[in-house]
């Protein structure tokens, strides 16, 4: 949250608006006491019995025997919303490559019943009996079928009496399931249908979660089609990836819905979604079915995704020239969803502040988001789904494009949003945050288990691989690569590729080597600082190094290949490819200011000489810059200063010069650089003061250009920009701007305009006490909107009173908030100088309970503990941090934690060593 006020939630599996951050489901099988031996005829080869069978080798991921490979689903679900359990029976169409006794297969959380393999000629093979079995000593989960156990959590072994033969066969599986509520697998979502509470069934599958709806083969190069049946009470609605192919009665008064074949997909794509809902539909100029499912109350704050989403459809259809292969599109936003949005196949589902837009009550930043959101899941209609990644250490092939893409839609219908602008904040940025930590990890990043894969779901795999996509476009030409991405689809439709594959076909369309100039890019962590000085009066020397934020020098061992692009105050421009470790460029053609990286199109810092840096502060400060370029400037500045390559008190002399600045994304920017400054003095009560007064002094001219009223004919993004500057000005104590939003907000929040509300309740929070806290909690409570409630959520978590914290984070684990928004609580309070303290203790107190709600590792447990952990800056608080997470288990948030830990003691470096001189530079200026 910090200056900017905006949140730190994650949006989608993509990710969250903001540069700096960012569960349990029962199991039903007991542990089996060893069984007697078995003839050796029966034994488990020794390869399969390590691992629980799945073969692991040095480097490469762990996966299932190749052995049996599946080609079709028949799957039979009936949900259960009386005891939250579902009853299934899934017919595996399966090619068997090598005769076998034993087939291995995912499950997780899931009762195995009955097991019987379907062969060629009709005959039908058994499960072996449990006496033969042998277990060799080790613990085994026992499932209720005879023959079948699991020696690991998520793989079952199925025992077969005789061996299966080569060639084609049907697994025919009967099992039970939990609906659970830890929002994975096929879960149940809690809402409110005319004041009564009620429940929808859901599946949230990706990365590896299929295994916890059906036994099945959960790897995403072992596609296979699906067909989809559901037996439901009669009132509610079903809907799976594909159309309705026909309804049924079925059994105790339900009906059975069916659903039509599949294309080839991967398992994390099967969606299913039961409930009461209600739609708004449309069909795309192509002829696509387009439907937006809500609960039956909201289906007008449908409309506008709907809108934005046959459009983009249509354009994905043409700008790919590979036509949308589904009859119909289903978007659906679900009252409990761990991630922002999922691209299931034809059925995308959403949390609902990423789908829902209230035409009066939405402000233009939520539209720009559910605009977004809505490309970037579409964008893997053909990123992911029609073509999907081999494994998940090419993740970045379905997020790093569809990031870029997405924005690259939402570019062509949304002009004024000026979204390339706002890419280089909201994602070229975090990523270069995060990747500066020696804890990153590489774009292709090595995954060996899918109890990792959540990790990787982050700034590098979205948003560093979008930044490497738009330097891709910038060196090819958007011709060329788009004429290449229409080749590697047509190559690869319905099956699976890696990084190598996109690269050929780029190349091979485009003449050059992409693969050499982006392998150190995707394969390598990090990127280069570029240190540009005058060498004479006519040469401009280059020097690249990697740039770490802990200020460490490192030898490189492999250069980037750096596309460097400098501009002067002519306009003129001078190209240059630096391959190696400098190089030095003629400057004669080059007048008054020059700045490196024009455009902010390429992934690396720059350090300039004071010289250089000079005029360029000059020039800021006349807006001489275009706002790209503004925007890189000071972000580049903070960041050396951080690593100690810059002062800190130059870093703020030249933020001192954006006084006249009057861009939206430029501030957002800029307020996140002070932002991480204020929050490493947060414990610096005189520095910290002089930060406020530093951030009141430079924004005062830009408050009084967007005011408190929009103005007819401002620049389409001042209602984006203006809460952004009254909520920091009043949250840091301008005494004017805290008046005026108490005084608005006493008239009724709903009269406050939707896009100053979150601003002027978190001002009056921050600068209130009990009465405020609990006008802004009843707007919370009693607020119909999903969008509305988040923002109160938001704003209580400014308040600065110990009391009122403690309140708030009680709420986080008595199930006053929603666990899919926990994260808000802690994110906020980690912004907060007097909350972040009272938080993290909370955490260690109430490990149990925060464990408890996120422990099957998904990705909400890294973001809590990466966000309220990385505030601090003392050695002695890293270590403590460092000590309380040694000993616990922390699925899926272990590399996170060593990045909060690497960014305490960065915060801490950085604190001791410019310390004084940030003092006395607030003291003769502030």
């Amino acid at each position: 949250p910090g200056l900017s006020g905006q949140s730190t939630s994650c949006p989608l599996r993509t990710l969250p608006t903001t540069r700096f951050p960012a569960l349990l489901c029962l199991l039903f099988a007991a542990l089996a006491s060893s069984l007697p031996a078995a003839p050796s005829a029966l034994r488990l080869p020794r390869s399969l019995r390590l691992r629980g069978g799945i073969r692991m080798a040095d480097g490469k991921p762990e996966l299932l025997p190749t052995n049996v490979v599946p080609s079709h689903y028949d799957l039979h679900i009936t949900p259960n919303f009386t005891d939250f359990t579902f009853a299934g029976q899934v017919k595996i169409s399966v090619d068997v490559k090598e005769a076998t006794t034993t087939v291995q297969l995912h499950s997780l959380d899931i009762k195995i019943k009955d097991v019987c393999a379907v062969l060629a000629d009709a005959s039908v093979v058994k499960t072996a009996p449990k006496g033969p079995i042998q277990i060799s000593g080790s613990k085994a989960t026992v499932h209720p079928c005879d023959g079948v156990l699991s020696f690991t959590e998520d793989v079952a072994t199925i025992h077969f009496a005789t061996a299966l033969p080569v060639g084609a066969c049907v697994l025919d599986i009967s099992y039970e399931g939990e609906l659970n509520n830890k929002m994975c697998g096929f879960y149940r979502a809690k809402t409110e249908i005319k004041g009564k509470e009620t429940y929808m069934a859901v599946t949230q599958h990706e990365p590896t979660d299929c295994r916890r709806t059906l036994p099945c083969f959960d790897e995403p190069a072992l596609k296979a089609t699906f067909t989809v049946a559901l037996s439901v009470d009669k009132a509610l609605t079903a809907l799976s990836n594909m159309p309705v192919s026909g309804e049924t009665e079925g059994e105790a008064g339900l009906k059975k819905v069916a659903f039509e074949k599949t294309p080839k997909m991967s398992t994390y794509l099967l969606a299913m979604v039961v409930g009461e809902l209600g739609y708004v539909e449309g069909t795309s100029a192509n002829g696509v079915l387009y439907r937006v499912y809500t609960l039956p109350e909201v289906t007008a704050q449908g409309e506008f995704a709907l809108e934005v989403g046959m459009k983009v459809l249509d354009f994905f259809s043409d700008y790919f020239a590979s036509p949308y292969p589904l009859p119909k599109m289903d978007m659906v936003a679900i009252p409990d969803f761990s991630a922002g949005a999922m691209e299931n196949w034809g059925l995308v589902t959403y949390r609902e502040t990423a789908l829902l837009i209230d035409q009066v009550n939405s402000p233009l930043q939520s539209k720009q988001r559910v605009a977004y959101v809505v490309a970037h899941e579409l964008a893997h209609q053909w990123f992911g789904n029609l073509v999907t990644m081999e494994w998940w250490t090419d993740l970045w092939l379905n997020e790093g494009f569809a990031t870029w893409v997405g924005n690259f839609a939402i570019d062509y219908f949304y002009k004024d949003w000026d979204i390339w602008t706002q890419f280089v904040n909201q994602y070229t940025n975090r990523a270069l945050a995060l990747d500066s930590l020696e804890t990153s990890h590489p774009i292709e990043v090595v995954v060996k288990k899918s109890s990792e894969v959540n990790e990787i779901f982050d700034e590098i795999s979205y948003c560093k691989g979008a930044a490497c996509i738009m330097m891709i476009t910038s060196y090819l030409g958007m011709e060329k690569f788009q004429e290449g991405i229409r080749a590697y689809l047509q190559k690869h439709k319905y099956g699976n590729a890696r990084t190598v594959d996109l690269w050929a076909a780029l190349s091979e369309v485009s003449g050059k080597d992409v693969g050499e100039f982006m392998g150190v890019w995707t394969k390598e962590v990090g990127y280069p600082v570029l240190t540009i000085e005058e060498e004479g009066a006519s040469k401009l020397k280059m020097t690249q190094a990697r740039f770490l934020s802990n200020g460490k020098q490192v030898a490189s061992g492999k250069w980037w290949w750096v596309p460097v692009t400098i501009q002067d105050s002519k306009g003129h421009k001078m190209f240059v490819d630096l391959k190696t470790e400098s190089e030095e460029a003629s400057s004669l053609k080059m007048i008054g200011w020059v700045k490196g990286n024009a455009g902010q199109t390429a992934f690396y810092r720059i350090k300039y000489s004071d010289k250089l840096l000079t005029k360029l502060g000059d020039a800021v400060e006349q807006l001489a810059l275009p706002a790209v370029d503004r925007l890189g400037v000071q972000s580049d500045a903070f960041a050396l200063a951080r690593a100690g390559l810059l002062e800190t008190d130059k870093a703020l002399g030249l933020a001192a010069k954006y006084a006249n600045e009057n861009d939206f994304t430029v501030w957002a920017d800029l307020a996140a650089s002070l932002s991480d400054v204020m929050g490493v003095w947060a414990g610096e009560d005189e520095e910290y003061a002089g930060l406020q007064r530093l951030l009141l002094k430079t924004m005062a001219n830009i408050m009084g250009v967007v005011g408190w009223d929009a103005k007819e004919g401002e620049h389409p993004l001042y209602p984006m920009l203006r809460p952004l500057v009254i909520g920091a000005l009043g949250r840091n104590g301008d005494a004017s701007v805290v008046d005026e939003a108490r005084k608005r907000l006493a008239a009724g929040y709903e009269t406050v305009p939707a896009d100053l509300r979150f601003a002027v309740y978190s001002i009056v929070v921050a600068g209130g006490g009990a009465a405020e806290f609990d006008t802004i909690l009843k707007v919370m409570n009693d607020a119909a909107m999903a969008e509305e409630k988040i923002r109160a959520l938001r704003a209580l978590g400014f308040t600065k009173d110990p009391t009122l914290i403690a309140r708030l984070l009680k709420m986080s684990t008595d199930g006053s908030v929603r666990a899919q928004d926990v994260f808000y609580v802690f994110g906020t309070l980690a912004s907060n100088r007097c909350g972040a303290e009272q938080s993290w203790t909370y955490i260690q107190t109430e490990w149990k309970a925060i464990i408890e709600m996120f422990s099957s590792g998904q990705f909400l447990l890294a973001r809590i503990l990466k966000s309220a952990t990385s505030c601090f800056s003392t050695d002695e608080k890293a270590a403590e941090v460092e000590a309380f997470f040694k000993d616990k288990d922390t699925p899926g948030a272990e590399r996170s934690i060593s990045q909060a830990l690497e960014t305490i003691r960065g915060n801490a470096a950085w604190l001791k060593r410019d310390g004084l001189a940030v003092k006395a530079w607030l003291a003769a200026n502030t």
